[in-house]
């Protein structure tokens, strides 16, 4: 009868330290979601052409989704942004980027994909007239093996959509417009 008495009580003891343990573990998964969404305080870019203002806010919004490995963001959005973009000819590689990121759910082919979209967006950013905030250009030189990737920000804080949480501020700021 000892036994079974010292069997339950080793038993509740190690139940209850594996749900202390298991608390913790919640906490650290919240606070990493929470640095993930942090940044500096976001001044936000106003464009004089609308349709630039759109695009470049849909961008920043699979850009997050891409910080926060969400695949169904990046979808979701992408398909957005192939609505807003016009049918013209110097948009049609924006417009077929933006189609290719909404037709697959796997986060690495969309952080594939999200190097050209980034590439046709500064196109697009490069043809119009910041009306206020920045725009940062910033690169982090570990991602596609090394290669190294370029991406748009709203914040000089670094929230690298390639590697998301595994190397959350990788990179740095390579350009400023203004």
């Amino acid at each position: 009868m000892k036994t079974v008495m010292r069997f339950y009580t080793l038993l509740m003891v190690l139940i209850m330290v594996s749900c202390n343990k298991d608390k913790k573990e919640n906490t650290e998964i919240r606070n990493a979601d929470d640095e993930i969404n942090q940044s500096d305080a976001k001044p936000k870019a106003e464009f004089l052409n609308e349709n630039t203002q759109e695009v470049y806010q849909i961008y920043l919004t699979i850009k997050e989704g891409l910080v926060a490995s969400k695949s169904d963001v990046v979808q979701s959005e992408s398909k957005k942004l192939e609505v807003v973009i016009d049918t013209s000819k110097e948009k049609k590689q924006l417009k077929a980027t933006s189609k290719l990121l909404s037709l697959t759910n796997d986060i690495k082919k969309q952080r594939d994909f999200f190097v050209t979209l980034t590439n046709e967006v500064e196109k697009l950013i490069n043809t119009t007239e910041i009306k206020s905030g920045e725009v940062y250009k910033q690169f982090c030189p570990m991602a596609f093996d090394g290669e190294g990737g370029y991406w748009l920000s709203d914040s000089k804080a670094i929230r690298n959509p390639y590697f998301g949480d595994k190397m959350l501020k990788c990179g740095s700021v390579k350009q400023v417009w203004k």
